[in-house]
């Protein structure tokens, strides 16, 4: 009962209406619920008029209370519901389930007071309300609030609005008009305001308990006066009692988590689209809660959900909410537990609900709402019957003549006071035989005895009575009549609901499949500090047995930072007994473990196998020396942790020579570290410019304890691939993936086409080609090995250019190269040779471009341009008088030797040319000068020109080169 008239209700509303919001209501809920039936918007909006499908039965026909023949309700309210101790639910359902109910009714019912008169009268001597015998006490009540436009004809009866939505939409979150909706936004991010403790804000000034009162806060209901300052929720009734103040502000912590989730996801949207879309999620969850646990618990099973129906309306029915809906006062608890969360009552000890009443204190000095949690989920609450504790029979919302009411007798008459016919009639409406006689309500003699003795005439019971005296069937927490008022109403309240959520034209199939199978206790440990709760949350069970009955879930998504699905990744979870399990995510990427014993799991980590070489190429050598050289950062963190290759912690040249061992095939490992490395998706680095200061995770730890876990997705990052050019669905385990060629232009090299003797050794210089604008290129030279043999490789000239950017298979006949600019800016000059590579004539006759080719078969073939675009690398052959003739010292032959050498070298140009030899201590021990033609030349050096054997240089110089090279002289074999 709220003394909050319908003309206040309205005048608070009138004033935001400039205020308004613009919703497009074809995919979007209004506030207030209009237009979800466009053919009928006004169905289910807040203000439509509560349903009479089962009919109205004033005493004139038109407003007079019915029932003027029935006995006293406070007569009824002694006589029968009194109740003496705890008679708890024989199914053993938890205080959450009438907690549950409560919130929900003020999410979709409120009928405000009137100012008529309803006063109940207590029997003179009543032990409570009346002990001096007066006979002159009442329980002071005014009828509730009627549409204005009704109750002017028997052909036009009082009807009663509903002044909030009738939808299970969250409105006890949001509010059912603009008004409260756009005072409880922050209009930033999407988000609810808060106040201290991530609770719902104050009617205050900042919303913070010690400001000024905010005059234009929207009003909440004081039938107390205990405080003036309230949390300002969706709902006027949120303070009524912690335990719903606990699930408004549960629910609210869950719409600002939403919206930091979707604010990750969609860093474009507006205020307004994230708290849209939250809001949508919030009032899934709850629909789904109410479907898939709350109902099914009680033993309400509705048909199965056939999609919306726009022909039904969603509204409330009358009879519903005067009494078949205030079934949860029955089920109510004295004691409100307070319990930590090792199970113990907090050293405050626990409240009794007659204190407890809209006062905001409780709250306060709790500290939050995980004590209430905690207590509702150990506590059993009271079995469903005609019986009804103190705290709401005598002392609701105060002593008794002090404020004090008795909400049976309320309900009683409130029935009356809306119209309500008699409890047999009721049980036509819902297709049922009426009683005949008073034991068919229940075996429970002392119920039906004293209905009988209360009423006499069995078609004349109040419905609220009747509902509660019937024994409930098997399973159920209902009897027959009762649960046939929950089945329709619920059935209609979802079917009628265009938005419900799954059909929620918005949310995507992965949203609403993730709401179906989020649960509440879900919710509860997402957005709290609980540690330990069983997993049906409706169920009571003491804290002690919580472990043996609490199971977990660990599911979520392995993607690449660019938000592709990874396959293959193997996710292992390890119990407290070394005890593990996996599972191998599919194309999807997705990882799930049901069913968990949730204070048994230890960790949560992730790896895959696959090449090492999977999606490495020498374009993240470019990118990894860009980076170190601060000319061009990598642009992400994940990025960064992939160039750290030898998980030093820091990125260095080191890291670039392990890389390129890894291109080359040299390694077939990065050291220290794992080819696959996965980070937690919601990890948020301090230092996004070097991660690599911060122990990110990459492995959950649980302690034995699956505690609020929510978004368990992982980005997965590929070890040395710093442009994401790895695609992990298309590429099979073991593919290198090069970069994405951009220009059809090729890079490419020119070998001279020789015909080669068996027995003989040549130099086959590797020339760039014309037009070549290339800063790095790789690719592997295939030489047949069963025509040619490979006796060594040497650089050429061009910059950054030595032995590491080689690797030779001689076995397999294989070359590997990988180069790149030093400075990143200087392009492969064209003529110049990249390499020589020294082979030796296997066959009687040879042609080289039967035996060379370049292919893929260890470094993929591939150059990049000065703007970094991929190409293709390819190898031409040409005839030996029309091959280009650059500049080259080639090693002596043989090497070492014993007698004489010859000494081949290549002119780019005729002219004069100088050859000096020098011995180890750099004395000049060999000197020609000669004047020789373009193309190959030798120089023969003698054993005598030399002196003592060991190791010497030679210097071959021209006007445009100067070259040398190593050779060693032997003793004579004797």
């Amino acid at each position: 009962m709220y003394r909050r008239s319908l003309l206040s209700f309205l005048t608070f509303c009138a004033a935001f209406t400039l205020s308004a919001q613009t919703t497009d209501v074809q995919h979007f809920r209004t506030i207030d619920g209009k237009f979800n039936n466009l053919q009928h918007p006004d169905w289910g909006a807040a203000g439509s008029d509560l349903l009479i499908a089962s009919g109205l039965y004033y005493g004139d026909q038109i407003s007079s209370p019915a029932g003027a023949s029935r006995p006293n309700p406070r007569q009824i309210s002694n006589s029968l519901f009194a109740q003496e101790g705890l008679i708890n639910d024989p199914l053993n359902l938890s205080d959450f389930c009438w907690v549950w109910g409560q919130f929900i009714d003020h999410d979709f019912g409120l009928t405000p007071d009137g100012v008529e008169p309803a006063m109940i009268q207590v029997p003179a001597g009543d032990h409570y309300f009346d002990p001096a015998g007066t006979g002159q006490v009442v329980i002071p009540m005014t009828r509730n609030a009627f549409d204005p436009g009704t109750g002017t004809g028997v052909d036009n009866p009082r009807r009663h609005p509903n002044v909030i939505t009738s939808f299970i939409d969250g409105s006890g979150i949001y509010g059912s008009d603009e008004a409260r909706a756009n005072w409880l936004r922050s209009f930033s991010g999407g988000k609810l305001k808060v106040s201290a403790g991530n609770m719902p804000p104050f009617n205050t000034v900042s919303g913070a308990f010690n400001d000024a009162i905010d005059p234009a806060a929207p009003p909440m209901a004081n039938p107390t006066g205990i405080s003036s300052k309230f949390y300002v929720s969706g709902d006027e009734r949120a303070n009524e009692n912690p335990l719903l103040l606990s699930f408004h502000t549960l629910f609210l912590r869950e719409h600002n988590r939403q919206c930091a989730m979707l604010a990750k996801l969609h860093p474009d949207w507006t205020d307004e689209q994230l708290y849209q879309h939250a809001r949508k999620m919030v009032s899934g969850l709850i629909q789904s809660i109410v479907y898939d646990e709350w109902l099914p618990v009680m033993g309400v099973v509705l048909p199965e959900y056939a999609g919306y129906n726009p022909d039904i309306n969603p509204g409330l029915d009358n009879l519903f909410t005067a009494a078949a809906f205030r079934l949860g006062h029955t089920l109510l608890n004295s004691t409100l537990r307070r319990m930590d969360n090792n199970g113990e009552v907090m050293a405050l000890g626990n409240v009794q609900l007659r204190d407890a009443f809209f006062n905001p204190y409780v709250m306060i000095e709790t500290g939050g709402i995980e004590p209430f949690f905690k207590g509702m989920a150990t506590q059993t609450q009271q079995r469903l019957d005609p019986r009804v504790i103190d705290d709401v029979r005598n002392f609701l919302f105060g002593p008794p003549g002090a404020g004090g009411l008795d909400l049976a007798a309320i309900n009683i008459n409130r029935g009356r006071d809306r119209g309500l016919p008699d409890f047999n009639t009721v049980r036509a409406f819902y297709g049922l035989a009426p009683y005949s006689y008073f034991q068919q309500f229940t075996p429970d003699a002392a119920i039906f005895t004293r209905l009988l003795s209360l009423y006499v005439d069995i078609n004349n019971v109040d419905p609220w009575v009747g509902f509660l005296a019937e024994k409930p069937k098997p399973g159920s927490l209902f009897g027959e009549t009762l649960l046939a008022a929950m089945t329709r109403q619920f059935q209609a309240l979802r079917d009628g609901d265009r938005f419900f959520f799954l059909n929620d034209p918005v949310l995507t199939a992965e949203e609403k499949d993730w709401i179906t199978r989020t649960t509440l206790r879900d919710i509860i440990m997402y957005n709290t500090g609980i540690s330990l709760m069983q997993d049906n949350v409706f169920d009571a069970m003491p804290h002690s047995e919580i472990c043996d009955h609490m199971t977990g879930s660990l599911i979520g998504h392995i993607r690449t930072e660019d938000g592709l699905p990874v396959p293959g990744v193997s996710a292992g979870v390890t119990f407290t007994d070394d005890v593990s399990i996996s599972y191998q995510t599919v194309a999807d990427g997705l990882y799930s473990f049901e069913d968990l014993p949730s204070c048994k799991v230890e960790n949560l980590g992730f790896s895959k196998g696959g090449s090492v070489i999977q999606g490495v190429t020498t374009f993240d050598i470019i990118l990894l020396q860009k980076h170190i050289l601060g000319v061009e950062h990598l642009d992400s963190p994940y990025k960064i942790i992939a160039a750290d290759i030898d998980n030093s912690k820091s990125i260095t040249t080191l890291d670039i020579i392990r890389l390129r061992k890894v291109i080359l095939g040299i390694d077939i490992a990065f050291p220290n570290n794992q080819s696959w490395r996965f980070v937690a998706a919601t990890y948020e680095f301090e230092h996004p410019d070097n991660p690599l200061s911060e122990d990110f995770p990459e492995i959950l730890n649980f302690g034995g304890s699956l505690a609020g876990l929510n978004n368990l997705d992982f980005v997965a990052i590929k070890v040395g691939d710093l442009n994401n050019s790895y695609t992990p669905v298309n590429a099979g385990p073991g593919d290198p993936s090069a970069a994405e060629r951009t220009d059809s232009r090729s890079l490419a090299f020119s070998v001279e086409d020789l015909n080669l003797e068996q027995g003989q050794s040549y130099e086959i210089p590797l020339t760039v080609g014309g037009g070549a604008d290339a800063v790095g290129c790789q690719f592997t030279l295939r030489i047949d090995p069963s025509k040619l043999k490979i006796t060594a490789v040497r650089p050429g000239v061009s910059a950054g250019l030595s032995a590491d950017n080689f690797a030779l298979f001689a076995e397999s006949g294989l070359v590997a190269a990988s180069w790149n600019s030093p400075g990143g800016r200087e392009s492969l000059q064209p003529g110049a040779a990249l390499a020589y590579v020294t082979v030796e004539a296997l066959e009687e006759r040879v042609d080289l471009h039967d035996a060379v080719a370049i292919v893929d078969d260890i470094t993929a073939s591939e150059a990049y341009d000065s703007g970094l675009n991929a190409r293709p690398v390819t190898l031409q052959f040409e005839a030996a008088s029309a091959a280009a003739q650059p500049f080259a010292l080639y090693q002596n032959r043989p090497n070492p030797f014993a007698e004489q050498t010859v000494i081949p070298f290549d002119l780019d140009q005729t002219g004069q040319v100088e050859l000096s030899v020098f011995d180890a201590a750099g004395r000049l021990v060999v000197y020609r000068k000669a004047a020789l033609e373009k193309g190959r030349n030798e120089l023969l050096i003698a054993r005598d020109e030399l002196g003592e054997t060991g190791v010497f240089y030679y210097q071959l110089k021209t006007d445009a080169h100067l070259v040398s090279r190593k050779m060693i002289m032997v003793d004579p074999a004797r």
